[in-house]
């Protein structure tokens, strides 16, 4: 497939010793999405390369899978998906708006506890604490100790 038919839609370099790993998300002429994981090895003065293709359709199959090799392997991967995380907190990861950012100021003032402003706001309670910090209303240091 030459350069004009495909299109390079994100990529993510990844060293670890030796090696280097790129996570390449490409588009094909025909809109077909996929992702290419390549590494690169010094082995003496030359380089060795290998590369793994995963279509878009298969994605899931094989994240299943890798996820099942790194609990076989005892990885710390997350025990939680953001699905899981939205449930709870439906406004994880969204950005604050001005409102929200005045809602919470004053409700910080008022004396309204992290628990309380993380049920109010529909986020956890380490985003209560970042965005306070952010608003300078808690220090930097408070914010991951509490």
């Amino acid at each position: 497939m030459s350069n004009e038919e495909k299109k390079e839609l994100f990529t993510q370099k990844v060293v670890a010793g030796s090696r280097t790993y790129f996570f390449d998300v490409k588009e094909a002429k025909d809109g077909a999405k996929y992702l290419i994981i390549s590494e690169s090895r010094q082995t003496g003065s030359s380089y060795d390369h290998s590369r793994v293709m995963v279509f878009q359709e298969h994605l899931e199959m094989f994240t299943e899978g890798f996820q099942k090799a790194l609990q076989f392997l005892g990885s710390k991967s997350k025990a939680y998906s953001l699905g899981d995380i939205k449930q709870k907190y439906p406004k994880a990861y969204e950005r604050w708006t001005s409102d929200e950012d005045e809602q919470l100021k004053t409700k910080y003032h008022e004396g309204v506890g992290i628990a309380e402003l993380a049920t109010f706001f529909q986020r956890q309670p380490s985003a209560i604490r970042s965005r306070l910090a952010k608003l300078g209303l808690l220090s930097a240091q408070a914010s991951q100790t509490k």
